[in-house]
C-alpha cells in the first residue's frame, strides 16, 4: 500500500458521502482510506461502517477525543508508504493523490506540500497556490520552511506561505513513526495541525512544493477548526507564545520575529472577523465593540504591531493592521461588515 488517508469524522453525516465519493474517484488506486469515527452522535458512524464494506477501506469507533487524538488512532493503523489527511466536510479533486505521490516520490522527498481552492457558503471558490512550478526545499532549507508555515514576511501574498494545515500535504511514514510523532489535543493548543508541521520538519530531509489547489477546503461553520470560539484569540496568544518559545530554541529572534508578528497580527485579524460576524447573524450586535476591544486591547498583540511594517502588506490586510494599531474599533467593525458585504469570498483563508 502505497498510501494511507486518515478521515477523522465527528458528527459530519451531512459532508461524508461528498468526502469519501471523491477519495473514491482518485486516478490513483494504490491507497487505503481510514475513517475514524470520534463519538459521532448523528448518522456519521453508521455511514462509515457502510463505507467499510467496501475495499481497502477501514473503521475505527472511539469515544470522542478531538481531532488530533483521531488522527493519531489513524497513524496507529496506517500501512501505507506516505500518509494523507483528510476533513471530513472538504474533499479531493480526482489528480489529488496521484499529483502528490508523484511529486515526493520523484523526488524522494520526505514531504510534500500542495495549495488548496477554498469553496464558501453559496458555491464562490478562491484558489491558493503557494508556487507557480515545482519547487524543492533540500535540509538546510526546512528551517526557513518551517517559519513560512507559521507566518510570512510583511511583502507576502498569504498570512502562511506553506500553510499551517496538514491537509493537502502528504507524509513519509516511517518519519513519522521513526521519531514517535503525534497530534497534540486542540484542547492543549489551538492549532495543532501547525505544531504538528514543525515538529515533522525537524527531521524531513526534503519537501516539494507543487501547484496542485484540488484540495477543496469548505468554510463549514459546523466544523471544530472553522466555527468561531469565544476564546479563540486568546488560544492563538497562547500558541503564539509557544512557537514563540520554540524558534528561539532553532533561531535568533531577528530570524524569526517578522515571521510570528504576522501569525499573530493575521489571526487577531481573523479571529475579530469571525466573532463581528458571529454576532452579527445571532442578533448580538451590542456585544460586538467590546468584543473587537479585548483583542485590541491584548499587550501581546500591540506589541506585535509597534514596530510592524504595515505598510508592506496587502492593502486589504494593511489597512486593517493599522486600525488594529490605532485600536479604532468603530473603523475595523465598519470594515469588516463592508467586506462581507460587497467582498464575501474575497478573503485569505489561511489552511
Amino acid at each position: 500500500m502505497e498510501i494511507s488517508v486518515i478521515v477523522p469524522v465527528y458528527n459530519m453525516e451531512k459532508y461524508l458521502r461528498r468526502c469519501m465519493e471523491s477519495l473514491l474517484r482518485q486516478s490513483f488506486l494504490q491507497r487505503e482510506i481510514i475513517l475514524v469515527d470520534d463519538g459521532s452522535t448523528d448518522g456519521s458512524g453508521e455511514l462509515c461502517d457502510k463505507y467499510a464494506k467496501l475495499e481497502n477501506i477501514t473503521v475505527i469507533h472511539q469515544a470522542n477525543r478531538g481531532l488530533g487524538p483521531a488522527r493519531n488512532r489513524g497513524m496507529e493503523q496506517a500501512s501505507g508508504k506516505y500518509v494523507v489527511f483528510a476533513d471530513a466536510d472538504d474533499y479531493f479533486g480526482p489528480e489529488l493523490l496521484k499529483n502528490l505521490y508523484e511529486a515526493v516520490s520523484g523526488e524522494e522527498a520526505d514531504l510534500g506540500i500542495g495549495g488548496y481552492t477554498a469553496v464558501y457558503p453559496g458555491g464562490r471558490t478562491q484558489a491558493f497556490c503557494y508556487t507557480a512550478e515545482k519547487l524543492v526545499l533540500e535540509k538546510e532549507a526546512m528551517g526557513k520552511l518551517a517559519l513560512n508555515m507559521a507566518g510570512s514576511l510583511p511583502k507576502d501574498r498569504l498570512d502562511s506561505k506553506y500553510g499551517r494545515s496538514v491537509c493537502a500535504k502528504i507524509y513519509r511514514r516511517r518519519v513519522i513513526e521513526e521519531y514517535a510523532l503525534c497530534f497534540v489535543s486542540e484542547r492543549e493548543l489551538i492549532s495543532e495541525d501547525l505544531v504538528f508541521n514543525l515538529d515533522y520538519l525537524g527531521y524531513a530531509e526534503k519537501a516539494v512544493v507543487i501547484d496542485d489547489v484540488s484540495y477543496f477546503y469548505c468554510t463549514n461553520p459546523g466544523s471544530l477548526s472553522k466555527r468561531p470560539r469565544e476564546d479563540r484569540f486568546q488560544e492563538d496568544c497562547r500558541l503564539y507564545r509557544a512557537l514563540e518559545e520554540r524558534f528561539s530554541a532553532w533561531c535568533g529572534k531577528t530570524e524569526y520575529q517578522r515571521y510570528l508578528q504576522r501569525f499573530l497580527i493575521s489571526r487577531a485579524r481573523f479571529d475579530m472577523m469571525q466573532r463581528v460576524l458571529y454576532l452579527d447573524r445571532c442578533g448580538k450586535k451590542n456585544l460586538v465593540k467590546q468584543t473587537v476591544k479585548e483583542i485590541l486591547d491584548c499587550r501581546q498583540l500591540q506589541e506585535a504591531l509597534r514596530d510592524y511594517p504595515w505598510k508592506q502588506l496587502p492593502v486589504m490586510q494593511g489597512i486593517f493592521a493599522w486600525g488594529m494599531k490605532r485600536k479604532r474599533s468603530g473603523f475595523l467593525i465598519l470594515l469588516i461588515r463592508l467586506k462581507q458585504r460587497f467582498l464575501p469570498g474575497n478573503q485569505n483563508v489561511t489552511l
